[in-house]
């Protein structure tokens, strides 16, 4: 039996006193929009990663965040069942797995698209996810940084990029608390990247994208 403790969301108080009863908690809001619409960037999928951020100290293994269902099911046509675009599709799974959320979806399986089969079958991002590690926000604002330590030794380091513009964000190695060369690796693309020495730069990151990679 797994056991998420529900309240559309929980009070941030209750964090604590829930923790011993249940299995992960619903940290946001319902991901649907509620608006006679599908859910959008604003309704209500950002919401998460300035909600994330304040449980961060309460929720361990075994009492993992649950950033409720992903929009990632069909996002064109008659069938639509998600309102957000490939590029912010990729920043909900790309999210979900550093928060080692549960990962569901809610949506008539047989209208999902290969975009979205393609997000949420990637095994590097999922074993993020799989790892059961709580990450930590690195930087917060518009252009976030977050990491956490993977079991077999490597750092997952994803940069967000929330804001309305495409932009550069670049991560110095004296954030992560790692220094020399180190070996990249993209994870959505299944990419080595080389090496880089004392920081990496995601370049040319969209509005609402996202960057997921491992150091070693």
């Amino acid at each position: 039996m797994w056991l998420t403790a529900s309240a559309w969301p929980v009070p941030r108080e209750a964090g604590e006193g829930l923790r011993p009863w249940a299995n992960s908690v619903r940290v946001d809001t319902d991901v649907e929009c509620y608006c006679n619409t599908v859910s959008t960037w604003t309704s209500s999928v950002d919401n998460r990663w300035e909600d994330l951020p304040k449980w961060l100290d309460v929720v361990e293994p075994n009492y993992w965040p649950d950033l409720d269902s992903m929009p990632i099911s069909n996002n064109t046509g008659a069938g639509i069942q998600d309102g957000i675009d490939d590029t912010e599709r990729q920043s909900v799974m790309t999210f979900w797995s550093m928060a080692s959320s549960p990962l569901y979806v809610g949506g008539d399986l047989a209208r999902i698209d290969a975009k979205a089969v393609s997000i949420l079958t990637n095994p590097e991002v999922i074993a993020v996810d799989q790892a059961g590690v709580i990450p930590t926000q690195v930087t917060g604002g518009t252009l976030q940084v977050w990491k956490k330590r993977l079991p077999d030794g490597r750092l997952a380091v994803a940069v967000y990029n929330l804001g309305s513009e495409t932009s550069d964000i670049t991560v110095p190695w004296k954030q992560l608390g790692v220094s020399g060369n180190r070996k990249v690796r993209d994870l959505v693309s299944r990419q080595n990247l080389g090496k880089s020495n004392k920081s990496w730069t995601a370049k040319g990151v969209p509005a609402h994208g996202s960057r997921l990679i491992t150091l070693s």
